[in-house]
C-alpha cells in the first residue's frame, strides 16, 4: 500500500472514531524520554516543544468529540497536493498563492484546507503529529483533519532533503473539476 493510501486510511480512521484513535496517541506517547520523542524504528530522537503534555491534550480532545463523515478522494485535490509537494520539496517555506494552484485544476466551494507534515516515517505517526500539533497552540492541523465541513481530500507524499519526508493534504467541502473522474 502506498504512503498516500495509508495516510488516507489513517485520516478516515480518525474521523470515524476519534476516541478510539486517541489510543494510538497514548501508545505513541510511550516513546518519550523527557521531552524527546524517539522513533521506535530508528531510535532517533526528535526534540519536542511541549513534550508529553501536548499528547495528553490531544488524547483528551479526541475523547470528547463526535465522529465526522469520512473523506472521499478527489483527483483534482491529489493534483493540487502534488504541486504543493513539489514546491515544498524545493523550499519548505514556499509562499505560492494557493489559488494559483487550485485554479489549474478547477474550483472549490465551501471550506478549503491545506495541511503539511514533515518528517514522519509512518502514516500513523504523520497523523499523530498533525493531531498533537506540538508547539502550535492553535492546533489548526487537528481542527482541519476533523473539520466536519470537509468532504473531499487529496494527498501526496514524497522525500524531502532536509526533513526526510513531506506530505501535503488538501481538503475541501466540494471540488469542481473539468475532469470527469473527480
Amino acid at each position: 500500500m502506498s504512503f498516500e493510501k495509508e495516510l488516507y486510511e489513517e485520516i478516515n480512521e480518525l474521523r470515524r472514531d476519534p476516541s478510539a484513535y486517541s489510543q494510538k496517541i497514548s501508545k505513541s506517547k510511550e516513546n518519550f524520554e523527557g521531552n524527546v520523542w524517539v522513533y521506535p524504528e530508528t531510535k532517533e530522537g526528535i526534540q519536542t516543544i511541549e513534550g508529553p503534555l501536548a499528547y495528553d491534550e490531544a488524547i483528551d480532545y479526541l475523547n470528547n468529540i463526535s465522529p465526522v463523515e469520512e473523506l472521499v478522494q478527489s483527483k483534482g485535490l491529489i493534483n493540487i497536493s502534488r504541486d504543493f509537494l513539489e514546491l515544498f520539496q524545493k523550499n519548505p517555506n514556499d509562499k505560492t498563492d494557493i489559488n494559483t494552484i487550485i485554479e489549474k485544476y478547477g474550483s472549490y466551494s465551501g471550506s478549503f484546507r491545506r495541511i503539511v507534515e514533515f518528517g514522519a516515517l509512518t502514516a500513523e505517526q504523520a497523523i499523530i503529529n498533525l493531531i498533537v500539533c506540538d508547539g502550535n497552540k492553535s492546533r489548526g492541523n487537528r481542527d482541519a483533519l476533523l473539520d466536519e465541513n470537509l468532504k473531499s481530500v487529496g494527498i501526496c507524499s514524497g522525500k524531502h532533503d532536509i526533513y526526510r519526508t513531506c506530505s501535503v493534504i488538501t481538503a475541501c467541502t466540494r471540488f469542481n473539476s473539468d475532469d470527469s473522474d473527480d
